[in-house]
């Protein structure tokens, strides 16, 4: 079978204008901005015929631009009704601008006919979905949002039915040579497909059968397929048979391994769109390398429950990456595509193979960014508004409040970025999401700037939304033009929670494969499965709080994970924002986070083994902790035995009270101080419990059954230094503090790892790290991981320790708020605080990509 090449793309549908804002609400599993459909009724056919022949222009003519194609070389193949009384019009309208256009019903159809032209014409195809609502029974009808049906689809027991919907896809498909004699970007290869015999009844056996001939014409076998498209048909005979037809075809493939999509649960359904809108949301899956959400999915239908579980899917309801496998082979998606009309019904299955870039003959080249325009389309924007004084910035605030009433808001952000001056003294930065909310923001500026300038005692200005302004820039210091310096600040291990950063790779396409060139299998180091667990089924709040627990309980698995995320972390602000550290510092095993995120090793991806496979850290400071049962001349117990002789708590208390209330307590220890006034206490729990009562303060448990920076950590320092001794790269210019010495450490094999291992086994005491990078200059701290724990330890040091406390701490992820907010909010503050950033991804990008250019 000809190997077909997907080489361009086109949709819109009710709300979604362009192929960017239809891939962001895939990605989301929900639609965007105005969900309501548009009525055809009351439309003459005349002006229909007008409208659909327009639509299908304007869409390969979008295709043939991006290509360099002219559309007299294009042949179009139209999925809409044949049974339309205006249909044989729309398409000689059609015909007389491209090489030719034909409507079919069935998508395996076009596919088709789609290989014989590209083989015997040598053209490009473009396969288009439209609902042509000329037809009886067809017209959409409008949804208002607050009516429309959840986000799921029929698999689901709580699935009431999908809206209507109006809207086109269009897929442009060539041969593999068609494509790189014209040097057309390639999204993905269609590696095969199968379609139901004409007159075959559409039941189970024959969609199973249908899919396993797909699987072998295209030489793939179930289990390399990670993404399974399917329809998911409104009727619920149709929704049966397909599910329970994949169900028998994928039977071999073990448990949790293929994630379901379905373009339904977004678009709402039509016969004819809906066909190649499903197909379109694989091949986007595939490029962009995402598993989508189905945003309100809870659980199969009960009848079926025993079947799903024994099956080899899962569905997620939140977007997560799709990382690449350990041996670097491509990842494949397939397409169950149920053709449903009132004349007849059709099924075919697509199978997909991911188009991996080869570039110097790398098979992971760093240059393969598959960008995406999922900032750029996001209703979020951010305008930023600059001057020298108060009366400038006024100036500015009446001037975008004026372009706000006849200017959308993109297009006042963008404008406002274009003419952005990093030699202005001042920046305010308001966030909003519509013409409405950028008015109420631009009111709100306008008090909060005269406060900071007027009054002494207000030093900075901040909305709800995360709108922003300081007359204090920290990095420009007192006098407006001194630099000051910024600090990456990496947290400890405890924080990494369920969820943690699942959308950054898509946010910032530039990261991924510099992150995914750190380890083998980069999807095992960022603990893929654990921190995005699979399931069938929604999971309860409680489910999710024993997977966290279960997360927190495994030092090795958090140690891991921590270190990786600090990479990623790392990576946005270097490779994307284009900012570098002058400072660096770690919160206990952050340490080993920095040196990792900052490069200084040259091989860091040889820490997931070495953890995996650390008695240290699986059985002598965690685990059994035999460590301590050694040093408290306790009995051992089997591997997997769990007793809890460790318990770590947080105090308020300084750490003389502690020192005078733990004197006779041998089990007890102050492992890290937080703050002047807080810090962690740990150690035998019925032992500690006798010291919080002396101190007679509040104490919380943090499920923490770690020893590390207690005495009897030092028994495992050879080993540390041992596990933590790797070789290094050129040196770098940040320079790295530790706690082990409240010193910058070489960037040296032998040093690095003997600070680890006392870093790991000492008291940390963050007032003074803190302290020691402000003396030094620090005065912009940017927590590059989980939580903001750091970011208010800072907070409360500076101030309470430094006549002039100018400094801003910024933290960079939050639990329960979404990755592309707290980076819009992270942002708003660092432009304030006079930090130079660039900010290009966030108002430019597309999915598209030009002929000729390999390296988007």
């Amino acid at each position: 079978m000809t190997e077909l090449a997907v080489i361009g793309m086109d949709a819109k549908f009710s709300g979604q204008d362009n192929i960017d804002r239809v891939e962001r609400a895939f990605y989301l599993g929900a639609s965007i901005g105005n969900n309501a459909s548009i009525s055809t009724s009351g439309i003459s056919d005349a002006d229909k015929k007008n409208s659909t022949s327009a639509t299908v222009l304007t869409s390969v003519a979008l295709l043939a631009e991006t290509n360099q194609l002219h559309m007299a070389n294009i042949a179009v193949l139209l999925i809409a009704d044949t049974n339309s009384c205006v249909h044989e019009l729309i398409v000689e309208q059609v015909a007389q601008q491209c090489a030719s256009c034909v409507v079919i019903t069935e998508l395996g159809q076009a596919l088709k006919q789609a290989t014989d032209l590209v083989n015997n014409q040598d053209c490009a195809v473009a396969v288009i979905g439209i609902n042509n609502a000329t037809a009886v029974g067809h017209d959409c009808v409008r949804i208002d949002t607050a009516e429309a049906p959840v986000a799921t689809i029929s698999f689901d027991e709580t699935f009431s039915g999908y809206a209507s919907v109006t809207g086109v896809a269009s897929l442009l498909i060539s041969s593999t040579d068609f494509a790189r004699v014209n040097q057309c970007y390639v999204y993905t290869n269609i590696k095969g497909f199968a379609q139901l015999a004409v007159n075959s009844e559409l039941n189970v056996p024959n969609i199973a059968n249908t899919a396993r001939l797909a699987l072998q014409k295209a030489q793939i076998k179930a289990e390399q397929v990670g993404l399974l498209e399917v329809t998911a048909d409104s009727r619920a005979e149709l929704a049966l048979f397909e599910s329970q037809g994949l169900m028998s075809a994928y039977s071999n493939t073990q448990s949790l391994h293929t994630a379901l999509s379905c373009a339904r649960s977004v678009t709402g359904e039509n016969s004819y769109f809906s066909q190649v809108a499903g197909l379109l949301k694989a091949v986007i899956s595939l490029h962009q390398r995402y598993i989508p959400a189905i945003k309100d999915w809870q659980q199969p239908i009960q009848t079926q429950m025993s079947q799903w579980q024994r099956s080899p899917f899962y569905i997620s309801v939140d977007a997560r990456p799709w990382f690449p496998h350990e041996d670097g082979s491509a990842h494949v998606a397939a397409y169950s595509c149920v053709a449903h009309s009132l004349s007849k019904q059709g099924y075919c299955h697509v199978i997909l193979q991911e188009n991996k870039v080869k570039i110097a003959g790398q098979d992971h080249p760093v240059s393969d960014v598959r960008s995406n325009g999922f900032f750029a389309a996001s209703d979020l924007s951010l305008v930023i508004i600059q001057g020298d004084d108060e009366a400038q910035l006024r100036s500015e605030l009446e001037r975008i409040a004026g372009q706000s009433m006849t200017t959308g808001i993109k297009k006042i952000a963008t404008d406002c970025y274009v003419r952005s001056d990093s030699n202005k003294v001042y920046s305010a930065v308001l966030i909003a999401e519509s013409a409405e909310e950028l008015s109420k923001e631009i009111t709100l500026a306008f008090a909060g700037i005269s406060s900071v300038f007027n009054d002494a005692n207000v030093s900075e200005w901040k909305t709800p939304k995360g709108s922003y302004f300081t007359g204090q820039p920290a990095n420009r210091g007192t006098d407006h033009c001194t630099q000051g310096g910024i600090a990456f600040l990496y947290p400890g291990i405890g924080a990494t929670y369920v969820g943690l950063g699942r959308d950054l790779f898509h946010l910032f396409p530039q990261i991924f494969q510099p992150v995914a060139a750190l380890a083998d299998d980069i999807g095992s180091s960022l603990k893929d499965t654990l921190l995005n667990p699979r399931s069938i089924s929604r999971h309860s709040f409680k489910q999710l709080k024993q997977l966290d627990l279960n997360l927190r309980g495994n030092l090795a698995n958090i140690a891991e994970a921590g270190v990786g995320f600090a990479c990623v972390f790392t990576k946005v602000f270097e490779e994307v924002f284009a900012v570098k550290a002058d400072f660096a510092t770690g919160y206990s095993m952050g340490e080993v986070s920095m040196y990792a995120a900052l490069g200084c090793w040259q091989q860091p991806g040889l820490m997931s083994a070495r953890l995996a496979q650390s008695n240290t850290f699986n059985h002598q400071l965690c685990g059994e902790l035999r460590t301590l049962r050694q040093h408290w001349c306790m009995d051992d117990v089997p591997d997997g035995t769990f007793e809890q002789i460790w318990e770590t708590y947080t105090i308020k208390a300084t750490i003389e009270q502690v020192e005078i209330a733990a004197a006779d307590e041998d089990r007890v220890y102050c492992t890290i101080i937080n703050t002047p006034d807080s810090l962690l206490l740990a150690g035998y729990p019925e032992a500690c419990q006798r010291v919080i009562k002396k101190l007679g303060k509040r104490a919380m448990a943090l499920n923490m059954a770690n020893a590390i920076h207690s005495a009897p950590a030092y028994a495992e320092y050879d080993h540390m230094v041992e596990l933590y001794h790797m070789d290094v790269t050129e040196r770098i210019k940040t320079k790295m503090y530790s706690s082990s010495c409240y010193l910058p450490i070489p960037q040296r094999s032998k040093a690095i790892s003997h600070s680890i291992a006392k870093c790991l086994c000492d008291v940390v005491d963050f007032p003074r790290l803190v302290n020691t990078l402000h003396d030094k200059g620090a005065r912009v701290f940017i927590e590059m991981g989980p939580g903001r724990s750091l970011c208010s330890w800072v907070d409360k040091i500076l101030t309470h320790e430094k006549d002039d406390s100018r400094h801003v701490s910024v933290p960079v992820n939050a639990k329960g708020t979404s990755d592309e907010l707290t980076y819009i909010r992270a942002i708003a503050k660092l432009v304030s605080h006079g930090v130079n950033l660039n900010l290009d991804s966030l108002f430019n990008g597309s999915i598209l990509v030009k002929a000729g250019r390999l390296d988007c």
